[in-house]
């Protein structure tokens, strides 16, 4: 069983960190918050006592999340996408994760999923995994800076959500997944910036988005270019097996419906 009882200045130390920095900080603001001249080492130590007790929940090396009602010991009371954030600056919120921000996924996500163009990455936090992906910096955009407990995150808009899931994954599922959410949502997707966003992207790209948009009944015109209609060919998934002439795309069958 954890040892919950704070000292005083255990107790000043958290308050200082709260007041100064927020619930997430750095090993270098734990040392700076620090009232009296203490070694690293025992700043070590006190920080790894503090972590052991609960206060503090270590988030990555030199991070951490400061535990501030002895309720919430052993869980994190923070918003799973400030801590994304917090784990790297250089990313944005995205896939699932950013279509229920915008309320258009309901189920429980115990992965959070993000998009940087640093390092592939995944982090483990209590009972929430936190994963970045890494994409090339031409595709690194369509994202907003929000407000999430009153501090800045960067998520995904609706569109460039469904442009990385179909960028990064190439299941059954998620195409199933993708035309679901745009046939439900048709009022809430800009479907003229769903086909602006694709045509950053390869060729390929076009096609999956002119596929898609053709079973909701979207006018795909403008993007069904002479470009789409090259001698190469595309696969929305890694088992498909129908050919569409007009995107030169292979698609699994239960998708037309």
């Amino acid at each position: 069983m954890k040892n919950t009882i704070l000292t005083q200045p255990e107790l000043e130390l958290l308050e200082t960190l709260v007041l100064h920095y927020g619930r997430i900080v750095t090993f270098e603001q734990i040392a700076e918050a620090m009232s009296e001249s203490v070694s690293r080492e025992a700043l070590r130590y006190r920080v790894a006592q503090m972590s052991k007790a609960g206060w503090l929940i270590r988030l990555k090396r030199g991070v951490y999340l400061v535990v501030t009602d002895i309720s919430t010991l052993g869980f994190v009371d923070v918003s799973p996408l400030v801590i994304a954030q917090a784990l790297n600056r250089e990313s944005y919120i995205s896939f699932e994760s950013a279509l229920q921000y915008h309320g258009m996924f309901d189920q429980l996500l115990a992965r959070i999923d993000s998009v940087t163009t640093i390092t592939t990455r995944r982090y483990q936090v209590l009972e929430t995994t936190y994963t970045f992906s890494k994409i090339q910096p031409d595709y690194y955009f369509g994202f907003r800076d929000e407000q999430v407990q009153g501090q800045i995150v960067a998520v995904a808009e609706r569109e460039k959500a469904i442009l990385d899931i179909l960028y990064f994954r190439s299941s059954a599922y998620t195409a199933s997944l993708i035309l679901e959410k745009l046939a439900t949502y048709e009022d809430d997707f800009d479907f003229d910036k769903l086909k602006t966003y694709s045509q950053r992207y390869s060729v390929g790209m076009m096609r999956k988005v002119g596929f898609m948009l053709d079973q909701i009944g979207v006018d795909t015109s403008d993007l069904a270019t002479a470009e789409i209609k090259n001698n190469s060919y595309t696969k929305l998934t890694t088992t498909a097996d129908q050919f569409n002439a007009k995107w030169r795309l292979y698609y699994d069958a239960h998708l037309v419906g």
